[in-house]
């Protein structure tokens, strides 16, 4: 991994390479792909065990591709009053640091005994998780988390639940994947598929090829959700088209975006549901059997998202298994 000094080097360079406009439109995009395939994959590392589902996800999935795990802790010292000017300072960095080491080892025995084979490595790194891991985002073909543990009895609920993760997959240089349960006690129905959502746009059609790459990876089927409602009235008369013909415009839909990632993935078996509810219903209702569901997402932030609504953050709240949210300006390499 690069030191804080290779990458200050680094993005000086880069900044005055992306200052000729021409030069920018030209490399740019194939950059960013060639970074992503050759990046790791980062999985954020708790000291609370809420991480050890996210934990052998990434190692399996970094096995299928054939690329380096890098786990990271982030950890932040409390703060005491200085005595003499009753200013907040941070204490106890030594044994944090320590902690945090020990965190790590055991993250690592876990991979080691998963995948002995796998090039592994990890950092604890002082600061909030939110900033280490986008920081981190920015080299990474994938970005793994573990989903919050469970509220104990008798604890008060979070005031915002979920508020890391959110931030995350809104601003991740990188995909995002949010693992709910291990995959040791991940009851999969017998014919497991990688579950993702189609809607025409281009966050969706960002999602339905990293679907498309994992399934062929794992060797299993893609199954492509596409949720359709009732046409709205068109005028004071409440006139609107009839369901078939709604239904009849969904399936094409769905087909024209599958047409061009099926020859892409000739190999990949696809199956198609069109269903009349609503879209993150219907992503959740299939993640109960699913090996993966992925879904796109429109980058809305957090503020909008929590005011407008988001399709992938309801699937992350409510969906069982992993989950992966795919920003079509970043989608990685899949």
């Amino acid at each position: 991994m690069l030191s804080d000094s290779e990458r200050r080097t680094m993005r000086d360079l880069e900044a005055d390479l992306l200052s000729d406009a021409a030069f920018a439109r030209a490399v740019l995009p194939a950059a960013r792909s060639l970074q992503a395939l050759g990046g790791p994959i980062v999985v954020g590392i708790a000291a609370d065990g809420s991480s050890r589902a996210a934990l052998e996800w990434a190692t399996a999935e970094a096995a299928a591709q054939q690329c380096p795990l890098h786990l990271v802790h982030a950890f932040r010292p409390p703060l005491a009053l200085d005595p003499l000017c009753g200013v907040p300072v941070a204490s106890g960095v030594a044994a944090d640091r320590t902690a945090a080491r020990e965190v790590l080892d055991r993250a690592l025995d876990r991979v080691r005994l998963l995948a002995p084979g796998l090039t592994v490595c990890a950092q604890g790194v002082q600061g909030p998780p939110a900033t280490v891991l986008l920081r981190e985002s920015r080299d990474a073909r994938l970005l793994v988390l573990g989903a919050r543990p469970p509220r104990r009895p008798g604890t008060l609920p979070r005031l915002r639940p979920g508020a890391l993760r959110l931030r995350l997959t809104t601003a991740a240089r990188c995909p995002v994947a949010v693992v709910h349960r291990s995959p040791e006690v991940l009851h999969v129905g017998p014919h497991p598929s990688v579950v993702v959502g189609v809607d025409g746009t281009a966050c969706s059609d960002a999602a339905v090829r990293f679907a498309f790459a994992t399934a062929q990876r794992r060797g299993l089927p893609v199954t492509a959700v596409h949720a359709w409602t009732a046409d709205c009235p068109a005028d004071l008369e409440a006139v609107t088209s009839p369901l078939v013909t709604s239904e009849e415009a969904a399936r094409r839909l769905v087909g024209a975006t599958l047409d061009r990632w099926t020859a892409r993935f000739p190999t990949v078996p696809v199956i198609t549901e069109v269903v009349r509810r609503d879209a993150a219903g219907a992503l959740i209702a299939g993640s109960a059997e699913a090996a993966l569901v992925v879904v796109g997402c429109r980058g809305l932030g957090r503020v909008r998202a929590a005011l407008f609504g988001s399709v992938s953050q309801a699937v992350l709240e409510g969906a069982a298994g992993a989950v992966a949210v795919v920003r079509h300006d970043r989608a990685g390499s899949g």
